[in-house]
């Protein structure tokens, strides 16, 4: 089967499919689940999914070094 090579999925089509986000910290390496529908409210329903890793800030170190 080849790879999926189109565009990145949406945060909306993301919370129209029912799916949780897991993000975790790559500094010191705290996991949480993001609703996508509630991301959405804050950054745009279009917004890229791989784009809010750079948006998102850990909230036990305060960096900004997660994975998606």
């Amino acid at each position: 089967m080849k790879p999926y090579r189109g565009p990145p999925m949406t945060l909306e089509s993301a919370a129209a499919a029912d799916l949780r986000l897991r993000v975790w910290c790559n500094a010191c390496g705290r996991q949480i689940e993001l609703d996508p529908a509630e991301q959405a409210r804050w950054y745009g329903p279009e917004t890229p999914v791989p784009a809010l890793g750079k948006r998102v800030v850990c909230s036990k170190c305060k960096k900004r070094t997660p994975s998606l």
